[in-house]
């Protein structure tokens, strides 16, 4: 029983880990410089030790409620928040979370209701219809914007601070962007051989997908700043 007990007490503290970790995340309000700085150095590190956990022994390490997707039933309010009627309850507006979303981001969706309360999770995007992914899909691509940086036009050092002139984007649609990094050595991040993370002092993240594929020009000029 007292094993029982600990293991559910783990399970609760590494379920909440992530979830600290997404929101700060994803926070979308401005804060001042240091205070940005601290928290992304404090999110990639989490992030780091929570996403080396393999996406197999998710299942063992929490008590994961999986939502019966036969019951449930996602849509878009007149008001355009995402909806979920479950189990006969209608939630007029969710909250969805990725587990693990740079590693597996289409699979261990959090869905909670307006007033962050946890209804269950989704296993995996593919194992929703096609209409109930977009819908889905739509809402996390809303919480988990980060453009993808295509080119780098010009990189300043000044007062403590890099400025980054970018050439970034989504779907095809590009467009310029400036924006300053503090403390480069932890808010430019390898996220594996070939693939960065930038996070500005602003909470945004700007991902170049892949630095082999980067013109000539853009990746001298990120060089000095890959640890």
């Amino acid at each position: 029983m007292k094993r029982k007990e600990d293991g559910n007490k783990n399970g609760k503290r590494l379920k909440e880990e992530w979830f600290s970790f997404m929101d700060a995340a994803v926070q979308e309000k401005k804060t001042s410089a240091t205070s940005t700085t601290s928290t992304t150095a404090q999110v990639t590190e989490k992030q780091k030790r929570i996403e080396q956990k393999s996406a197999s022994s998710l299942a063992d390490a929490i008590d994961i409620g999986w939502l019966d997707l036969s019951k449930a039933e996602f849509y878009v309010t007149p008001g355009g928040f995402t909806g979920l009627r479950y189990d006969g309850k209608d939630y007029n507006r969710i909250i969805l979370r990725r587990a693990l979303p740079i590693k597996h981001p289409d699979e261990y969706i959090s869905v909670a209701d307006k007033d962050n309360k946890e209804i269950g999770m989704i296993r995996s995007l593919l194992e929703l219809s096609e209409e109930q992914r977009k819908i889905v899909q739509a809402e996390l691509d809303k919480r988990y914007y980060c453009p993808t940086v295509y080119e780098v036009k010009s990189v300043k050092d000044k007062l403590g601070y890099v400025y980054f002139e970018l050439i970034i984007g989504r779907d095809g649609v590009k467009y310029k962007k400036n924006c300053a990094v503090k403390d480069v050595s932890k808010n430019i991040r390898m996220l594996d051989d070939d693939k960065l993370a930038i996070f500005d002092v602003d909470g945004n993240r700007y991902i170049v997908e892949s630095l082999s594929k980067l013109d000539k020009k853009s990746l001298k000029r990120l060089e000095p700043y890959l640890f």
